[in-house]
């Protein structure tokens, strides 16, 4: 009777720590630009957090709920568009680019600005 009572108890924390592992995946985000771009992730918990490089990059943000933002700018003058996408597992949560629809030109910057729930 022990070892039943053992093997339901193991079943049942292997399920609860999956169930809580899909919940809480971690977001990152996906910037896609060829030139040199930086940034601030703005957080309801951290506040914020600032980020720079050159060309495609994909930075690990964690678990995060609550607000969101994130500003991304172009640091020279470019026709190329700046692209971010924030993304928990394969899943896109938002996107956000520098394209112009209306004239088919280029901002300097991208934003996304979501509300994350657990």
């Amino acid at each position: 009777m022990s070892k039943i009572k053992m093997g339901l108890l193991i079943v049942f924390v292997c399920f609860v720590v999956a169930a809580s592992g899909c919940m809480s995946s971690p977001l990152k985000l996906v910037v896609s630009y060829p030139g040199s771009w930086n940034g601030t992730i703005t957080t309801d918990s951290s506040g914020p957090r600032s980020i720079e490089g050159i060309g495609d990059q994909t930075i690990d943000l964690g678990t995060i709920t609550g607000g969101l933002t994130i500003k991304v700018v172009k640091k020279e003058s470019s026709n190329e568009t700046l692209k971010l996408s924030l993304m928990r597992g394969t899943e896109t949560i938002q996107e956000g680019d520098s394209a112009v629809e209306s004239t088919g030109g280029q901002l300097d910057d991208a934003w996304i600005s979501v509300h994350l729930t657990p």
